[in-house]
């Protein structure tokens, strides 16, 4: 959809309304509005710079008697265009400094205590998932067999994390071919996460390169017993705060909400979510407003999603969803100020 066309009246009052409906909760009417505008606005002039944001379907009127309600596409725009990310207050600051204890100990354990934390400081429901090899980048492979028909693959990845899984291995390869493999693989695939590294591998055999044929066939082979995606065999992911959904008037109708519940009742689909934006998310908070999270479409949702290194142990990325009618200032700036104390605690560990 194209840019909006609005001028700087029209974009004031899409403001006004905006905020005044994150505030209230309410379709916001054209009295409401005239009191919160900062400047003396007749009737006549709010509806037409009403009708104005119709046309260009940043506002929708729920009902006819009703006032009006932001649109998906106003929201983009405000946070686009007028969000301040806003640090937390001393009393929430100090709940999620509660949250990095645990930080250097078992991460599922700590993501557990940490993603309950966020979603009551926050609000909404807060989605974690401990990341290990699906995110992680090839800095060196081995194999390294343990006894008949077995051996074990030794990810060490670029932050310093080792990862081991245990493979069979029918074709009896000896410890010098397994040597081999894991010395073409790191010379090869550096730098790749592991479903990179096999998508190469198998694309490379649909194709039928000739290059380092016999090393590379063997690693095909290994690549073939690899999921296609990690996240997808038994995830772990950790959901946090869904009752306070129920809670909200976007879900008050009761079949509503537990299609909502079900929703997030599948796993798979939250850690396709997870795994689909966490490299975006690992630099800053990336934001989804509604139909621009794919795994959520049906229904009017925020999602901030953030990424943060563990070291050795891994990753693990969060996931904030809420209503459009998110506080996303306080949302984004708390998610921002936090992630930086996991990295300074990771720091000094």
């Amino acid at each position: 959809m194209a840019r909006p066309n609005l001028n700087p009246r029209g974009e004031s009052v899409l403001r006004t309304l905006i905020e005044t409906y994150l505030e209230e909760g309410e379709p916001v009417g054209s009295r409401l509005l005239a009191k919160r505008y900062p400047e003396p606005l007749s009737s006549a002039t709010i509806r037409n710079v009403l009708a104005d944001l119709e046309d260009e379907s940043m506002v929708a009127q729920p009902h006819t008697s009703a006032g009006r309600v932001p649109t998906e596409r106003a929201y983009r725009y405000y946070v686009d265009r007028w969000l301040k990310a806003l640090p937390p207050g001393p009393e929430a600051e100090g709940r999620l400094s509660a949250a990095l204890d645990g930080l250097d100990l078992d991460p599922e354990a700590w993501a557990r205590h940490a993603s309950r934390t966020l979603a009551e400081v926050m609000g909404g429901v807060c989605l974690a998932l401990p990341l290990r090899l699906t995110q992680s980048r090839l800095v060196r492979l081995e194999f390294v067999p343990v006894g008949s028909g077995r051996f074990v693959a030794v990810w060490v990845g670029s932050l310093g994390e080792v990862e081991h899984r245990l493979m069979e291995n029918p074709w009896k390869h000896s410890q010098v071919l397994l040597t081999e493999l894991g010395n073409y693989a790191t010379a090869h695939f550096a730098g790749l996460t592991l479903v990179q590294m096999r998508s190469r591998l198998l694309d490379a055999l649909r194709a039928g390169v000739q290059v380092g044929e016999s090393i590379r066939l063997r690693l095909q082979e290994l690549a073939a017993q690899w999921p296609e995606d990690p996240s997808a065999v038994d995830p772990t992911v950790l959901v946090s705060g869904l009752g306070s959904l129920g809670g909200l008037p976007e879900f008050e109708d009761v079949t509503r909400f537990r299609d909502l519940v079900a929703a997030f009742e599948e796993r798979g689909r939250l850690a396709r979510l997870l795994n689909a934006f966490s490299d975006r998310a690992s630099e800053d908070v990336h934001l989804l407003l509604g139909t621009e999270n794919p795994f959520f479409k049906a229904w009017p949702l925020a999602t901030a999603v953030r990424t943060v290194a563990l070291g050795p142990a891994g990753f693990v990325t969060f996931a904030l969803v809420g209503p459009l009618r998110m506080d996303y200032g306080r949302v984004m700036g708390g998610l921002r100020w936090w992630s930086r104390q996991v990295q300074k605690r990771r720091d000094r560990s």
